[in-house]
């Protein structure tokens, strides 16, 4: 295991990569980052990485903010949510625009693997870290939704929860696109009312019905776009 700067992880997890394959060694290279690093500090080194089709395994913990450095917006916080550099007050609604979906933009690379999961969907996630294991011609990438209590402001208990009501309600939709062939892994039979999963939250609480609406609204897109993935694919 070793540390480094938060621009440059997928450089150094390649350079690893690449030791061990100059030595005749094979080794899985695991890259662990927050959605900070990998949405916005290290995205350049992630995106060259992923062009280049460097042969290891990046994970990403979102939480949705800078969570270790004092709950700043990230790229991917969602639109509404309250942070400390997106205020709730007078002035300010917390985060007011949509967040960058990664996982999509990491598929569009033409990476070998791609896939979403939670810790709640345990057996999903695991069957997924095995087929990035077994990925040996090109990077493996899984985005991973990581309730934090701290900055979602909620009671430590109720993380798996979460997990699972982000899925539920298709706020977090689980997928995998193997060589750039999408399918969903878990598709709820009925949707769930997204107000149940941002009432387990205070970084919602402030919202009103036309910002829950508009918060909706970017759900409901953000999987019309997986599932026209999912659909194009059966087509053919």
């Amino acid at each position: 295991m070793m540390n480094c700067y938060m621009t440059n992880l997928p450089a150094i997890a390649s350079g690893v990569k690449r030791y061990y394959k100059r030595i005749g060694k094979e080794a899985n290279i695991v890259a662990f980052g927050g959605d900070g690093i990998t949405s916005d500090a290290g995205f350049q080194t992630l995106s060259g990485a992923a062009e280049r089709g460097e042969n290891i395994i990046y994970i990403c913990l979102d939480n949705e903010a800078y969570m270790n450095t004092g709950i700043q917006r990230s790229s991917t916080t969602p639109f509404g949510s309250w942070t400390t550099t997106t205020p709730v007050g007078k002035r300010s609604r917390g985060k007011e625009r949509a967040p960058k979906y990664m996982p999509l933009l990491m598929a569009f690379h033409g990476l070998s693997y791609v896939a979403t999961a939670t810790p709640y969907f345990l057996e999903d996630y695991v069957e997924k870290l095995i087929k990035a294991r077994n990925t040996k011609d090109g990077m493996a990438y899984i985005h991973v939704l990581a309730p934090c209590p701290t900055g979602w402001c909620s009671p430590p208990d109720t993380m798996l929860e979460l997990s699972r009501m982000a899925v539920e309600t298709n706020y977090f939709p689980l997928w995998e696109a193997e060589y750039g062939h999408f399918r969903m892994t878990y598709l709820p039979r009925k949707a769930r009312p997204l107000k149940e999963f941002t009432g387990l939250m205070g970084r919602f609480s402030h919202l009103t019905e036309e910002e829950l609406g508009l918060l909706q609204g970017m759900v409901d897109r953000r999987l019309d776009q997986i599932m026209l993935q999912c659909e194009g694919r059966k087509q053919k």
